[in-house]
């Protein structure tokens, strides 16, 4: 037997943790390190001795292996592993631009309708809802020179309904590939649009353009035109499905999404796939819709579980085409995979004012699209963004994830969620989501049971389409 420590409150605390079963064995994943373990008799036992409230004896060589998984600290010593006194550095990779703040449909639960949005200011005043070529061409140059050593950037076209500017994005597409090839850079696109304005010479363009195309659908014909209508109150289905077919006779190799937005009355994932499937889409994601608290689109916490629910039954026919060696297609389980695959501590619930931007219709750069005109932007592309601007952005974030989420062993995957949705709940950008705290740990643990699922059955769909980590 080896040295013997005993645990106290000065030699060691036990870090963020979560123990679950799956495939008929007991694993840890390690909040600090990002790390996911089988567990054994000897781990189990000092785990449950160092969370007992007298004082464990546990063997010096279990102690020295739980330290290096980041399961247990030091009093005193270093902090989490995910912690960092100073904001990354700008290292910009993805640009979004806000091409006009119009759009086609009225959408019952748009959040783009608290301030200019699609329903014009009652003054007449506000700020200015179209891009200009003068600004977007400012936008992506700020973007090219600031990719550092990466040679690869990415422009999405979003809105409002970004095809309402089709001419310009006919410009800007030729325009920002020569600018990219004058800085040895390469630049590809992509484009959010609700599918209504869809014509063959549109989809004819992204087809020879290589513009990959993500389509704002919510379902079947009731759901999406209940959801989705036009301001008269007519439904866009016909019209979406329409403008699908077309991008279909026009298909470019890369997969054509659905992003589906879940309202009040509306959380039947299993009978949305299947119809979104069945149209022809080759991904599909779901996202509750952003709402004020006690807003009628908001999802209550009945219909929160049956999404959960849903993507359970989803879950299972992901791994199955995983065994079949089919490409899955609920990507919101891809999304998490990625995320345990790499293993990186999260200190920031995405990349907003790290490698991503987006572009108001003025030029005027925020850390997010959803973020355009949420208090003060972070800069301009001729006065570039100030280094105190950005980190008193992400030091909010760091503030958020180190106080009111440190304990938390889900945080590497929300790390206090979405700077909007808190914004929107609460009023404050850097407040975290409580509201979706169980939810995020029912879904993150998913997630991990998956993993497991997916690593111990057919191993090389981990490798191949996500990297190369392993469970240890």
């Amino acid at each position: 037997m080896g040295n013997i420590a005993r645990r106290s409150g000065a030699e060691g605390t036990l870090l963020p943790h979560c123990s679950f079963t799956a495939e008929g064995e007991t694993y840890l994943y390690a909040a600090e390190t990002g790390g996911l373990f089988r567990m054994d008799d000897g781990t189990r036992d000092a785990l449950s001795a160092l969370a007992s409230s007298g004082v464990g004896v546990v063997p010096a060589e279990i102690l020295s292996d739980l330290r290096r998984a980041g399961l247990l600290g030091t009093a005193g010593g270093c902090g989490p592993a995910g912690r960092t006194a100073h904001p990354p550095p700008l290292r910009l990779r993805t640009l979004v631009l806000m091409l006009t703040t119009s759009c086609n449909l009225a959408c019952r639960y748009c959040y783009e309708v608290r301030e200019e949005g699609c329903i014009p200011p009652a003054d007449g005043e506000g700020a200015r809802r179209e891009m200009s070529p003068e600004s977007l061409r400012g936008g992506v140059a700020y973007l090219l020179d600031h990719a550092g050593p990466d040679r690869k950037v990415s422009v999405t076209f979003f809105g409002g309904e970004p095809l309402l500017r089709f001419p310009l994005i006919q410009a800007a597409v030729g325009e920002a590939r020569r600018m990219a090839r004058e800085r040895g850079k390469e630049v590809s696109f992509s484009i959010t649009t609700n599918g209504t304005l869809l014509t063959r010479e549109i989809a004819g363009f992204l087809k020879e353009n290589g513009i990959s195309v993500c389509f704002s659908i919510d379902g079947p014909r009731e759901i999406h035109d209940r959801n989705r209508p036009y301001a008269s109150g007519k439904g866009s289905y016909e019209d979406v499905v329409r403008g699908l077919s077309v991008l279909m006779e026009n298909k470019n190799g890369f997969p054509v999404a659905a992003r589906v937005t879940l309202g009040r009355g509306a959380v039947d994932v299993r009978k949305t796939f299947d119809h979104l499937r069945g149209l022809g889409f080759d991904e599909v994601g779901f996202a509750p819709a952003s709402a004020a608290e006690g807003s009628p689109s908001a999802l209550t916490g009945e219909e929160l579980s049956a999404v959960m629910e849903g993507f359970r039954n989803l879950t299972d026919g992901y791994v199955e085409d995983v065994r079949e060696r089919r490409v899955p297609a609920f990507s919101n389980m891809s999304q998490i995979l990625t995320l345990i695959h790499r293993g990186d501590p999260m200190p920031y619930p995405c990349g907003a004012g790290i490698g991503m931007l987006a572009a108001d219709p003025s030029g005027a750069f925020y850390p997010c699209h959803r973020l355009c005109g949420v208090g003060d932007s972070l800069g301009n592309p001729e006065t570039g963004i100030p280094e105190e601007a950005r980190a008193r952005f992400l030091e909010g974030a760091r503030r958020r994830r180190e106080t009111a989420c440190d304990a938390c062993w889900a945080k590497n995957f929300c790390s206090g969620g979405c700077y909007h949705d808190a914004y929107l709940r609460q009023g404050d950008l850097f407040a975290p989501s409580v509201h979706y705290c169980q939810w995020i740990k029912e879904l993150f643990l998913l997630g991990l049971q998956t993993y497991v699922r997916i690593q111990n059955e057919t191993p090389t769909f981990l490798d191949v389409m996500l990297g190369e980590r392993r469970i240890a």
